[in-house]
């Protein structure tokens, strides 16, 4: 009884309130995202293509970025102010899972929103913890662009209660071969450009600070591979087409380094729906697992 007595309390975070942030970016925000997830296509990256639009996986930046257009400490302000637990014995913290819905078209002059949401559930995972939060994208009026499940994981975490709902999905490879497998290279400066769009975390470029969390060298964000996959995917299926884009899922299963080639396998199991992993061509792990997309009709369009 005395043990359990000491263990942390995370039902306090799941009940808790929701917190509502506004968020702000510009056009030079969505090009240097699209740049740091290793796109060229001018949709992305000049502002002046009569398609120019945001990549379809850019809010996954709005926690990190805020309202802010300057570098910034880690954890950033923005993602401060969502209450969650911090476990006894944590020595890093990572991007396990996501799940990115898009509603309604973001703005592509720019514009300012709010990003609401928090924590829904904290479950015990191999050698952590794995934490749930859910998102809502919207405007000052309550218009839903839209909706983000992000789930992290503590490495080393130990002595918690689990509470609330777990949001991981499953999405395993149907039997057979894939039907489209696509090299994605990546840049060997891609973790020092995609850290330009909000998520300054060192462990992504400094070799001392990623040694003392357990790795040989820097890894590159989790967020940064999820950009590259569905750039992948989306280019493959959709021909890079960004108005068909209707959700995405993926897990990240292991760690990937800046200059690394990503092997992209996809299952079309309907003519809209897409399951995909992503392995790293140097090793051979997998390093995305449980992809999904699904799309909007091309004829809906």
């Amino acid at each position: 009884m005395a043990d359990e007595e000491k263990l942390m309390d995370t039902e306090v975070y799941v009940k808790g309130p929701r917190v509502t942030l506004p968020i702000e970016y510009n056009k030079r925000d969505l090009i240097l995202y699209a740049l740091g997830i290793g796109s060229a296509d001018p949709r992305f990256v000049y502002e002046l293509h009569p398609d120019f639009a945001a990549f379809p996986t850019y809010p996954v930046c709005f926690l990190y970025k805020g309202t802010s257009f300057d570098a910034l400490p880690y954890p950033p302000p923005t993602m401060m102010q969502v209450p969650a637990p911090i476990m006894h014995g944590a020595k890093a913290f990572l991007d396990a899972e996501k799940y990115i819905e898009k509603v309604a078209e973001l703005p592509k002059d720019g514009t300012r929103l709010f990003i609401s949401g928090g924590v829904v559930g904290v479950h015990k995972k191999g050698s952590g913890a794995f934490i749930d939060k859910t998102f809502e994208v919207t405007d000052e009026s309550g218009k839903v662009y839209y909706r983000i499940i992000d789930g992290t994981f503590q490495v080393g975490a130990r002595g918690y209660r689990e509470s609330g709902v777990s949001c991981s999905r499953t999405a395993p490879p149907p039997a057979g071969p894939p039907a489209h497998v696509v090299e994605m290279p990546t840049d060997a400066r891609a973790a020092s450009i995609y850290r330009l769009s909000g998520d300054y975390n060192p462990l992504h470029v400094d070799s001392h600070i990623a040694r003392r969390q357990g790795f040989e060298s820097p890894i590159l964000h989790g967020l940064c591979s999820l950009g590259h996959a569905t750039r992948a995917v989306l280019d493959t299926v959709a021909g890079g087409d960004q108005r068909r884009f209707r959700s995405v899922q993926m897990r990240f299963a292991s760690p990937t380094r800046s200059g690394q080639t990503f092997v992209v396998e996809m299952w079309c199991v309907s003519p809209v729906e897409i399951i995909f992993r992503a392995k790293v061509k140097e090793t051979g792990a997998v390093c995305i697992s449980n992809g999904l997309m699904r799309l909007h009709p091309a004829a809906s369009l």
